[in-house]
């Protein structure tokens, strides 16, 4: 299947059946969401979702949200579809209630079409749900979202979901080999890197493992440039925005959890996250699950998430100029000058 093509039974290929295709479709349309919206959020089930599967917004008390629910209904939609819509629309407002913020939108997606009498039991379901609970309600169908992958901007996520994991090599050439990992020699490179002043800030002492994955996202950041593989670079871009997701999503929970500056459990969730859900992204790189690491730890660099509440404070202090002292004795120099 080439880039162009985008028929959403392909996900049961790509990700290994019924299931994997139902875990990809949900990170699909988080991914669709973030194309407009860089700021979505996803939700981890543990032990349930809170009925979301993607939201922008605010989930503490007095917050609102916008929510996004995908469904993989690939072989239709009929009367057990709408027991399951009315379920999952229940399980939201439920927990919206619950942990006192607002849904001011929902938002249901499938991979399939309406026909017409569904379309009528949707329309009316639609009207009496949103005059019920004051929320707009929308839905996007097979149509609609493929026209959505279909636009440039959505490039990089349409490659990922419905491009062949590898491209087909040349008939008379091997496969390329996977990417190893290159060992990091010198312990004391990246002394000075905002990553690792946000892993003290977090009290994380031993960082010797994310400055080496570091350096071998970099080394796979080199490679993909130089080649200049269109494939390569858009399933690069698309693992940025997943560990972005992943380290968001977990940050976002930590905050909801504790009021504290530190959260002793968020750098190993976050890093677990990556290593037990990135594979997908890794086998499309010929790379390792530590490289998707190495791009947590240059999102971090970069300014972009940290370890701690006040992330954002210390990369605005780490990034300040220092002033010398030779501009300090020169503006001892012009006051005397002046007096």
């Amino acid at each position: 299947m080439g880039s162009g093509d985008i028929d959403f039974r392909f996900l049961e290929t790509r990700f290994a059946g019924s299931a994997g295709a139902r875990d990809a479709f949900e990170r699909l349309i988080a991914d669709i969401v973030g194309i407009v919206h860089p700021d979505v959020q996803e939700i981890q089930a543990n032990p349930g979702d809170w009925g979301i599967d993607a939201y922008v917004g605010d989930l503490g008390r007095g917050g609102e949200v916008h929510i996004w629910q995908s469904k993989y209904f690939i072989n239709g939609f009929g009367t057990t579809q709408q027991g399951d819509v009315r379920e999952s629309y229940k399980s939201a407002q439920k927990a919206a209630k619950a942990n006192g913020y607002k849904i001011a939108s929902w938002t249901l997606c499938i991979p399939c079409e309406l026909d017409g009498p569904m379309l009528t039991w949707w329309e009316g379901w639609k009207k009496r749900t949103s005059k019920a609970d004051t929320l707009t309600v929308n839905l996007d169908t097979a149509g609609g979202l493929r026209r959505r992958l279909q636009a440039p901007a959505a490039a990089a996520v349409r490659n990922h979901y419905f491009s062949p994991i590898f491209p087909l090599p040349p008939t008379t050439a091997d496969p390329e080999e996977p990417r190893g990992l290159e060992e990091l020699v010198d312990n004391t490179k990246y002394d000075g890197a905002l990553f690792v002043r946000q892993m003290d800030e977090a009290g994380l002492p031993e960082t010797f493992a994310a400055r080496e994955a570091f350096f071998n996202a970099e080394i796979l950041e080199r490679e993909v440039t130089d080649k200049g593989v269109q494939p390569e670079i858009s399933a690069l871009s698309t693992w940025r925005v997943r560990v972005s997701s992943t380290w968001s999503t977990a940050f976002n929970t930590a905050c909801q959890m504790s009021a504290d500056r530190r959260f002793p459990q968020l750098y190993s969730e976050v890093l677990g996250g990556i290593e037990t859900s990135h594979a997908q992204e890794a086998a499309s790189l010929r790379a390792h699950v530590l490289h998707g690491v190495g791009l947590l730890h240059q999102a971090v660099d970069n300014g972009r998430a940290g370890w701690v509440r006040d992330w954002r404070d210390v990369a605005e202090v780490h990034r300040a100029p220092i002033p010398s002292i030779a501009s300090g004795l020169n503006n001892e120099e012009g006051r005397e000058e002046v007096s």
